[in-house]
C-alpha cells in the first residue's frame, strides 16, 4: 500500500491536498472532452453506451469476464520521501488523476465513461470530489490503525468480500446518471 513516507502527518495532508488538486480538474477534463465525443450522439445512444459500459465493468468486478484495467501499477516513488510535502503533493496529485498507480477495481472507468458520455458540470465536481475521497479514506484508515501493518494485511484479505459491496454501493449512482437524465 502506501510507504510509511506518505503516512505522516504533512506528508498526509500533501497527498490528500493532491490528490483534490489532480481529481476536480481531471473529471471535469472528462466533460470537455466528452462535450466534443457527444456531439454527434443522440442521448438514448449515450445512455445504452454507458449502460453497456457499466455492465461490462460491473461483470468484471463479479469476476465474469476477466480483462486488465488501463492504469500504471507502479510504487510511491523515492521522491516523496525526499521531498516531504511538496513530494507527496505531487505523488497525490499523480493518483489524483487516477493515471499513476495500482487500482484495485474498475468502478472509477464507469464514472469516467458516464462523465464522458453524459456528465455535466456539476457530476464532474462530484466525481471529482468522490474519487479524491475514496483515495483519501484508505490513506485516513492506515492512518487511524495502531498496527500498520496489520491494516495492510486486513486490506489484502477484506477487499475481495468488499468488492461486490462497492459495486452494489456505485449502481444508484450509474443509474442516476445513466437512465435519470
Amino acid at each position: 500500500m502506501l510507504s510509511s513516507s506518505v503516512r505522516r502527518g504533512s506528508d498526509a495532508a500533501g497527498f490528500i491536498t493532491g490528490l483534490f488538486l489532480a481529481a476536480l480538474p481531471t473529471a471535469l477534463a472528462f466533460v470537455v472532452v466528452g462535450s466534443v465525443l457527444r456531439a454527434p450522439l443522440p442521448e438514448l445512444a449515450r445512455q445504452v453506451l454507458a449502460g453497456l459500459a457499466a455492465l461490462v465493468f460491473v461483470l468484471r468486478e463479479f469476476n465474469v469476464l476477466k480483462f486488465p484495467l488501463l492504469q500504471n501499477a507502479r510504487l510511491v516513488p523515492q521522491f516523496v520521501a525526499m521531498t516531504p510535502f511538496w513530494g507527496s503533493v505531487q505523488f497525490g496529485a499523480e493518483m489524483g488523476t487516477g493515471m499513476r498507480t495500482y487500482s484495485p477495481t474498475g468502478l472509477p472507468h464507469i464514472m469516467a465513461l458516464c462523465l464522458l458520455l453524459l456528465g455535466s458540470w456539476s457530476d464532474a465536481l462530484l466525481a471529482g470530489t468522490g474519487f479524491a475521497l475514496g483515495r483519501a479514506l484508505m490513506l485516513l484508515t492506515f492512518l487511524l490503525a495502531r498496527d500498520k501493518a496489520a491494516a495492510d494485511k486486513a486490506f489484502d484479505f477484506a477487499l475481495p468480500e468488499l468488492k461486490p459491496l462497492f459495486v452494489l454501493a456505485s449502481v444508484p449512482l450509474v443509474f442516476v446518471l445513466v437512465v435519470l437524465r
